[in-house]
């Protein structure tokens, strides 16, 4: 988790009122990282999940833990006020299905952190020294789970781009304009080179650092901010049973 840039992201979402520390707050595909980090930032009412039966164990207190799929989340629509993810939608077969299970779950918005699909990202799988399909996830919990689906397969890693979210969103709410932010920051992966191929790669990431500096959308930290619509398009209408519906007046 880009636990540094994360902390940064979500305190200027409260500082800005968009999210409060007494709302509710749904975290998918989680576990400590995130319960920290909202401790941390004094949020209140959070439930944090995952497909690991750890979180049911009551390690994620004083949150709330529970086991679920993000891909088929157990909650009604608009269950929560936001609903968070932290590198978690790029170990799923489906990551924009799973994007959309987050926005449906969802009363006020999502907040999603990924790796962007810059043109320095790209130069970093083409070297090596980022991982195109993510077997550290895997070799890191003994080649058991942390791949797809939390699978024992390494995951092909999606890398996100601000027109892919906007597109995967708006398909999914055609009922008003929904508000986007976006954030930026630079993570550079842990490796452990020696000797002269370790030089090259601490020369790369700081020129990587600069380069990210200069040109944000270069940046490999990169938080996504979806806001639902809170004005029904002209064209649309209301009715008494809060069902939204083509406005017939729009044909005179």
């Amino acid at each position: 988790m880009r636990i540094n840039f994360s902390r940064s992201v979500v305190q200027r979402l409260i500082d800005n009122d968009v999210l409060s520390r007494s709302g509710s707050l749904l975290a998918v595909c989680a576990g400590g990282a995130e319960r920290d980090l909202f401790g941390s930032l004094g949020l209140k009412e959070v439930n944090i999940t995952s497909l690991d039966p750890v979180v049911t164990s009551g390690v994620m207190a004083p949150f709330t833990g529970s086991l679920a799929d993000v891909r088929n989340l157990p909650f009604a629509d608009g269950s929560f006020d936001f609903v968070f993810v932290s590198d978690g939608l790029h170990h799923c077969d489906s990551p924009h299905g799973a994007l959309l299970e987050m926005y449906r779950v969802a009363r006020v918005g999502v907040i999603v952190f990924e790796s962007r699909d810059s043109l320095l990202m790209r130069l970093g799988v083409r070297l090596g020294w980022v991982e195109e399909y993510e077997l550290s996830a895997v070799i890191g919990n003994g080649g058991l789970c942390a791949g797809v689906n939390y699978t024992s397969v390494p995951n092909f890693v999606y890398r996100w781009t601000e027109r892919d979210f906007e597109k995967t969103i708006c398909c999914a709410d055609p009922t008003g304009r929904p508000a986007f932010r976006y954030f930026y920051g630079f993570n550079a992966p842990v490796r452990n080179y020696t000797g002269f191929k370790s030089i090259i790669y601490k020369v790369a990431v700081t020129a990587g650092r600069a380069f990210s500096f200069l040109f944000q959308k270069q940046s490999n930290s990169f938080c996504m901010v979806a806001l639902k619509p809170t004005v029904l398009f002209s064209w649309l209408e209301r009715t008494t049973h809060n069902e939204v519906r083509f406005n017939t007046n729009t044909l005179r």
